[in-house]
């Protein structure tokens, strides 16, 4: 994999819960000095959710990143991608296998936004209150066994096809600011992520610095800087990414993320 001179690969738009128009989000790319941008609307699911894509615009989606990229090519690279769910559930695969695998992709980030029985997903992302009643309801109140459960999940999104990316790895932390329900120093929370980072070692994906955790949430990105770190023993390539849900973050925070790569000893890498 290549050093990478300024890209970023996972970005949202109006087709999901972003703002703005896939046009806008090459042009700020562009501005900011940009080689390469990923489009990557949260893909649909078969059930509704107040921030994935709706499964009748995604061909519409498709036609319009292919249509960026030629009229952007000489400009700077856009790859067509989505952040996809993985999510143990077999109305789930199935959607994904006949509504998403046919449109091509050049990419997927893979992420986990749902915890709890996998027959009846919950979105653990929304609300810290959301978050919580996940807690109460499917873990007894257990975070330890939430956040493995979480971490376990995590290790199997290499298995969906074209993910590319892990994303916002320890997103489980996101309304834990406060250090209220874990401190991630438990030795069950160092176990959990070691056996992640064994998984996703053997995988050939890359994990991302998602820069989204300074602006909003943890005040530290995804992953935090020691599991950062650990990444780098295991030999796992890290991209910068922003996450980007408006055109005005397309590298938002990474001057930052350059900084504390560098003092991590890891090089970003790109996609190609």
């Amino acid at each position: 994999m290549a050093e990478a001179g300024g890209t970023s690969y996972h970005t949202h738009n109006h087709y999901c819960d972003g703002i703005g128009e896939i046009a806008e989000m090459i042009e700020a790319a562009i501005a900011a000095g940009l080689s390469e941008i990923g489009i990557s609307s949260h893909a649909p699911l078969p059930f509704a959710t107040g921030w994935t894509m709706p499964p009748e615009r995604l061909e519409e989606y498709a036609a319009e990143v292919r249509e960026m990229q030629r009229r952007y090519g000489d400009r700077i690279k856009v790859y067509f991608g989505a952040e996809i769910d993985y999510i143990p559930n077999s109305e789930v695969t199935a959607f994904q296998e006949r509504a998403i695998f046919p449109l091509n992709f050049d990419y997927f980030v893979g992420s986990v936004h749902f915890l709890g029985q996998p027959q009846v997903p919950r979105s653990f992302d929304d609300t810290e209150s959301g978050f919580h009643a996940i807690l109460t309801e499917e873990y007894a109140g257990d975070i330890s066994a939430m956040v493995t459960d979480y971490y376990q999940r995590m290790s199997r999104v290499p298995e969906i096809p074209g993910v590319r990316i892990i994303g916002h790895l320890d997103r489980i932390k996101r309304w834990n600011a406060e250090r209220r329900d874990f401190t991630g120093d438990e030795p069950w929370y160092r176990a959990a992520i070691e056996e992640t980072l064994r998984a996703l070692a053997g995988s050939g994906t890359i994990v991302e610095l998602n820069t989204s955790g300074w602006r909003k949430g943890p005040d530290e990105p995804y992953p935090a800087p020691w599991i950062l770190a650990r990444c780098r023993d295991f030999g796992i390539p890290i991209t910068i990414n922003s996450d980007a849900h408006s055109p005005a973050e397309v590298d938002s925070g990474f001057d930052r993320a350059r900084a504390l790569l560098a003092d991590l000893g890891i090089t970003p890498v790109v996609l190609g």
